[in-house]
């Protein structure tokens, strides 16, 4: 059977018997794509004009309601306080040009409810003119938390410690001594009869974007009730050597100055508490550094030792007492020695290397005159040496 020739045309556009171009397949073809490239010169043509317009309209909305930027123009630090609610922190960020619209921000935030609750009070380092999104994710992100760190060292005396707290948290020093002096608000516990040397407890510290004298004492303060809990500090001070918290207290931070490692702390504790129980003065150079207000060396002068006053454990009249109250703030391990100290019949501890930490503990006069000459040996071995003895 022939093939139908407008069969054959769909297929070429040659004569499939003689070979020649066929003329009117090719007209009749030419006729249908010019009609195809018309429609879809008006398809695009009209496609780009409407997109054109839509995307115009929606620029025209995000530029009125919202940056397009993710990344900003400039730094910018952020403090959200305690307590805002989500409108009120899209507000302070349209305030602070951080975004153009505290709706837009509050829209967005609806969007993402479980992340939206993840937001906390702080200071955030974010940047201006950013889109909602944008600064909803920064202040998601923990990168861009500004965290006020301090730290307190072990050992430090209160007068340093408020020293140190004053300079890294830029609070006035005046400041600072005032709350001391009016301990009420401090959260002490009532053992510590209003006194706060000992109770800042040695650690590094968050304290916010814009502490007060108040609440920066505080933290540490809350600290120590913490660790002191956590070891059960009060019912064991009872049954310790020491007999009472306060007094437990008062040998743990003695305990802190002396022992230059913690592995000596308990015996340190032990030789205190058997002089006292001997009815000897203590000895203790750093409680009388504390009274004459000293720093800096290990060993005390005769002139020292000779002051009258309840700190200096040199002089008679301390015998078979404690200081009056504490000299440092002491860490765990000085505060578990005070409540624990090593069994031994020690009397006497010196360090006789103040590079290693190396002490020897003696129970006779002799053996530590012995021990005390390697002392003095070890300070005459260098000028490095030396200073670090005398000061």
């Amino acid at each position: 059977m022939t093939e139908p020739r407008r069969a054959r045309r769909r297929d070429t556009l040659r004569d499939p018997e003689t070979g020649q171009w066929d003329a009117a397949e090719i007209r009749h073809r030419l006729k249908g794509w010019s009609a195809v490239v018309v429609a879809l010169a008006v398809v695009i043509g009209g496609g780009w004009f409407v997109g054109t317009r839509a995307w115009d309209a929606f620029m025209d909305f995000r530029t009125k309601e919202d940056y397009i930027s993710i990344a900003g123009v400039e730094d910018i630090q952020l403090t959200i306080p305690a307590g805002s609610t989500m409108g009120q922190i899209a507000q302070l960020l349209e305030e602070q040009n951080v975004v153009k619209s505290a709706d837009t921000f509050t829209q967005y935030a609806r969007s993402r409810p479980d992340e939206a609750a993840r937001i906390q009070a702080g200071s955030y380092q974010l940047r201006t003119e950013i889109s909602a999104q944008s600064a909803f994710d920064r202040l998601l992100d923990p990168a861009n938390i500004v965290r006020n760190m301090l730290r307190i060292p072990e050992g430090l005396r209160l007068s340093e410690a408020l020293a140190q707290v004053a300079e890294r948290a830029k609070i006035p020093q005046e400041e600072l001594q005032a709350v001391i002096e009016n301990p009420a608000e401090l959260g002490l516990p009532e053992w510590a009869g209003g006194k706060a040397e000992g109770f800042l407890y040695p650690e590094t510290y968050e304290v916010g974007a814009d502490p007060t004298a108040l609440s920066v004492l505080q933290i540490p303060v809350a600290h120590f009730k913490k660790v002191a809990a956590e070891i059960d500090f009060e019912a064991r001070a009872a049954e310790s050597p020491a007999g009472d918290p306060y007094q437990a207290l008062i040998m743990a931070s003695i305990v802190e100055r002396e022992a230059m490692g913690a592995e000596d702390r308990a015996k340190v504790a032990r030789v205190f508490y058997n002089r006292l129980e001997q009815g000897m003065p203590m000895q203790s150079d750093a409680t009388t550094a504390y009274a004459n207000n000293t720093t800096g060396r290990a060993a005390t002068t005769d002139e020292e030792r000779a002051l009258d006053d309840p700190y200096n454990t040199y002089h008679p009249s301390t015998a078979g007492k404690l200081t009056p109250g504490p000299i440092s703030s002491p860490e765990r391990s000085a505060l578990e020695a005070a409540l624990a100290p090593a069994e031994g019949n020690w009397l006497f501890f010196v360090t006789v290397d103040l590079d290693t930490g190396e002490t020897e503990f003696n129970d006779t006069l002799e053996a530590h005159n012995q021990s005390v000459a390697k002392l003095r040996a070890w300070c005459a071995a260098s000028p490095e040496n030396q200073t670090k003895c005398t000061g």
